[in-house]
């Protein structure tokens, strides 16, 4: 069963940025990006966790999925 995974929003600290060099065109830069202010600034919140605990339920086999109404319920009155 394949889940859409929605893009999340990461806040940048400037402070966490060293600059390296920027591209012949002027349109890019290279940044070095310090992971552990990265992580301070963006902590998981609590639905975070609890999203990421069933993702690892699910792939280890602890959890059952249903695509079909049906098959859900039986499996519920058996």
């Amino acid at each position: 069963m394949r889940t859409k995974t929605k893009r999340a929003a990461v806040t940048l600290p400037l402070t966490a940025l060293k600059y390296l060099y920027r591209s012949a065109r002027g349109k890019k830069l290279v940044v070095e990006l310090d992971v552990d202010s990265l992580k301070k600034v963006n902590e998981p919140s609590t639905i975070d966790e609890i999203v990421a605990e069933a993702r690892m339920e699910y792939h280890s086999g602890k959890t059952k999925g249903f695509t079909d109404t049906k098959k859900l319920m039986d499996y519920l009155e058996s």
